[in-house]
């Protein structure tokens, strides 16, 4: 069986997961989609429901998570606000962590499983900027933070670099982690406000990206010099 049919089975499966657990999903949250729409629910009502959500509903958030991540080319921003909404900054942002480190662990593993990529790919900007750096595991974290780059060509650069399992791991960990609070944070804030656990979370997302893009602009630096 050539790639590219091996490419589209795969996506294909990863698709069907994702309307199956979104299914489930939607069972879970019914009775919320059904408070939000009715004007006469009071704020508190809904809130005290949406907030009730227990195991299932983290596990499904977690499972639809990896498999939008795992598939090329679906965001996972709606999903990453529903569990902020749900289980508040902290454990929508480990809840949206998992999700993502998890999917984007399966592509790769797929990728070097079944050969998925061609060298031609590997041409791409910005898989050229990453693999030429002499620490390379920084430019696939600050990859992964960059929600305009395609987390599957920061997964391609991840297989093609060769990397061991525990830096691949490392590098999208914490390359996911911005984003993941940021949809958590964003998800608790249309219903609480903006809260002190929300802006000390912010501001170290805001340390954190600035601190990765000066080790990237110095590594960069002495690379053409």
């Amino acid at each position: 069986m050539n790639k590219k049919r091996v490419k589209t089975l795969l996506i294909v499966f990863g698709i069907l997961l994702m309307i199956i657990l979104g299914y489930h999903l939607y069972l879970q949250y019914q009775q919320d989609i059904h408070l939000f729409i009715d004007p006469k629910t009071s704020k508190a009502r809904f809130v005290k429901e949406v907030q009730s959500h227990g195991m299932l509903s983290a596990l499904l958030l977690i499972g639809l998570t990896t498999m939008m991540c795992a598939v090329p080319g679906v965001p996972t921003s709606v999903v990453g606000v529903i569990s902020g909404l749900s289980f508040g900054p902290l454990l929508g942002s480990i809840i949206n962590i998992l999700g993502n480190t998890i999917g984007n662990t399966i592509a790769i593993y797929c990728m070097s499983k079944f050969k998925l990529f061609d060298k031609k790919e590997q041409s791409n900007h910005w898989i050229q900027s990453i693999t030429e750096l002499k620490h390379p595991r920084i430019g696939l974290m600050l990859g992964y933070m960059v929600p305009v780059i395609p987390s599957s060509v920061i997964n391609i650069t991840a297989e093609a670099l060769k990397l061991p399992l525990k830096e691949i791991l490392l590098s999208i960990v914490i390359g996911v982690i911005p984003s993941s609070i940021l949809y958590a944070c964003g998800g608790d804030t249309l219903i609480q406000g903006i809260s002190k656990p929300t802006i000390i979370l912010v501001i170290g997302i805001i340390v954190l990206i600035s601190l990765i893009v000066v080790i990237y602009k110095k590594e960069k630096k002495k690379l053409h010099l």
